[in-house]
């Protein structure tokens, strides 16, 4: 994709069900690419200020 020390801007990424980041989305020349979390080394971090900027839905109810 890009050289070693090549650096992305993270376009979005995965979560598992325990909230770990599994992939990441970047565009690198015109495309998207999910990169597994284990290979990408951060090099600058940002959090989300908030649950709803982020997407995450209320709970919901199960019915029984």
């Amino acid at each position: 994709m890009g050289g070693e020390n090549e650096e992305f801007e993270v376009y979005d990424h995965s979560l598992t069900k325990d909230g770990v980041v599994e992939e990441y989305y970047v565009h690198f020349h015109g495309k998207l690419y999910a990169l597994p979390a284990n290979e990408v080394v951060i090099i600058e971090g940002k959090t989300h200020p908030s649950d709803e900027e982020h997407g995450k839905k209320p709970k919901r109810k199960r019915k029984k």
